[in-house]
């Protein structure tokens, strides 16, 4: 990146910090604020993080007068983003949202709407893209080395403790959590299944809370998939699964099958000049070999050098004049398949078109 892009946060919590991390560690970058209720919160990230010296706001309006940020990146709770991008966005200010940009299509239409009247851009968090396992394999899938697709699934079978649904009062709610174990930890998955194999047609659900009785949302949801290319898939998440591992995305078709889990950990073709050799298989496994399930089992232990890469290359397409890899449409086709996932659920597996 040629210039030197300044920042604020809105959220200073886990994710908030993460962020701030980001920022801290990625040339061109500057935090310049952070926004939070819960300022001796926000000072305690900042603080640990060597970042002591950017000021901290507890009212949105008052930062966006008093800073020069350029970008906000939203970090409040799921069913929160709205509200603060569309502030951002109004005061002239490009926005990057956390995963899922927001809990409902028809709010993410809203967020997409009020950048293009506003001129900014609008970009959403989905880190795992890149992965260096999962680009592979949706390189492979671009370059048809699978032939016919014939199956894309995605499974996130993670755990989360009662308490874990207790702190902080909106995790679990439909309200502000817009959902449970896929509209929360899944969602990434979603993404990365339609983002490899294509656009999903039409889902039929099972969901519920199996395991945590206090919460309004499913700790576990399962469907059968239909892509539009008539493909078929699965896609599975969960909270309710000890100890928690890591996800899985397998993708096969008449020529091959590849399977990510955090690395590459299959990757078999029909055609042997596009074997790949253990050698190459370790060099892609390389800056993605987690000791961890990335999230699987404990929600802080995720690694930030994705989240980089994705902020990074948010900026370089705003730099170029296009758009993000994760603009606005993008970020929406996920929310767009998790409510069609829940709908279907709702009506006891009933087949929804997404």
């Amino acid at each position: 990146m040629g210039r030197v892009w300044k920042h604020a946060i809105v959220g200073g919590g886990v994710v908030g910090e993460w962020h701030a991390r980001v920022l801290r560690d990625l040339p061109s970058t500057e935090l310049v604020a952070v926004c939070d209720i819960d300022v001796p919160k926000a000072t305690k990230h900042l603080e640990k993080n060597n970042l002591a010296h950017v000021p901290i706001f507890s009212d949105l309006r008052q930062m966006l007068d008093k800073c020069d940020a350029e970008v906000i990146h939203i970090c409040t709770p799921s069913g929160d983003h709205l509200d603060p991008a569309l502030l951002s966005m109004d005061a002239g200010r490009h926005v990057i949202c956390e995963k899922p940009i927001e809990i409902t299509p028809e709010r993410v239409d809203v967020m997409i709407d009020r950048a293009s009247k506003r001129n900014v851009k609008l970009a959403g968090i989905f880190q795992n893209r890149w992965n260096r396992a999962n680009a592979a394999i949706k390189k492979a899938a671009d370059d048809g080395k699978f032939g016919r697709i014939t199956y894309g699934g995605c499974h996130t079978p993670w755990f989360r403790t009662d308490q874990y649904y207790r702190d902080g009062g909106w995790r679990g709610t439909w309200k502000l959590d817009g959902g449970g174990a896929i509209m929360n930890q899944s969602v990434h998955a979603v993404d990365l299944i339609q983002w490899i194999v294509g656009p999903i047609k039409q889902v039929s659900a099972y969901a519920s809370s199996l395991i945590h009785p206090e919460i309004e949302v499913e700790d576990t949801l399962v469907a059968s998939v239909q892509f539009e290319s008539g493909a078929y898939g699965v896609i599975m998440g969960a909270t309710s699964m000890w100890p928690g591992s890591s996800v899985r995305i397998e993708v096969g078709g008449a020529k091959g099958t590849a399977v990510s889990e955090n690395s590459l950990k299959f990757w078999r073709f029909q055609d042997e000049s596009e074997q790949a050799s253990t050698e190459q298989i370790e060099r892609v496994n390389g800056a993605t070999r987690f000791e961890t399930t990335g999230g699987g089992s404990n929600p802080l232990d995720v690694p930030t050098q994705m989240h980089m890469d994705n902020v990074s290359a948010i900026l370089e397409a705003w730099e170029s004049g296009s758009e993000a890899p994760t603009h606005g449409p993008e970020a929406r086709k996920a929310v767009a398949i998790i409510k069609a996932l829940y709908d279907s659920a709702k009506k006891g597996g009933v087949p929804v078109r997404v």
